[in-house]
C-alpha cells in the first residue's frame, strides 16, 4: 500500500517534534510539555490514518475525514515551521 500524503505529513512533523533542536527550543519557551502531548496524539493520529487510508475507498465519510486531517497537518507542520 502507498503510503498517504496526509501520513506523510504527520511522519513529517513526529520527526521535527523529535529533533533536539525543537526539544531544546520548547524548553526554552515553556512549550516542551504542550509539544510533547501533541507528539503522543499524532503519533495515535497516524496510526489511525493507515486504517483509514486502508478503508478509504469502501466508506465516502472516510475520504473526507482524510482531507480534513490533511488540512490539518499542514497547518502544524506550519504552525512548527514558524517555531523552528
Amino acid at each position: 500500500m502507498a503510503e498517504s500524503f496526509v501520513f506523510e505529513i504527520a511522519n513529517s512533523l513526529l520527526v521535527k517534534l523529535a529533533s533536539a533542536a525543537y526539544k531544546e527550543a520548547s524548553r526554552a519557551n515553556g512549550v516542551y510539555e504542550d509539544l510533547q502531548r501533541f507528539n503522543a496524539t499524532l503519533s495515535i493520529v497516524r496510526g489511525v490514518l493507515l486504517d483509514a487510508e486502508e478503508k478509504r475507498k469502501q466508506q465516502h465519510a472516510l475520504s473526507e475525514w482524510l482531507k480534513q486531517i490533511q488540512d490539518i497537518c499542514i497547518e502544524a507542520e506550519d504552525v512548527l515551521d514558524e517555531f523552528e
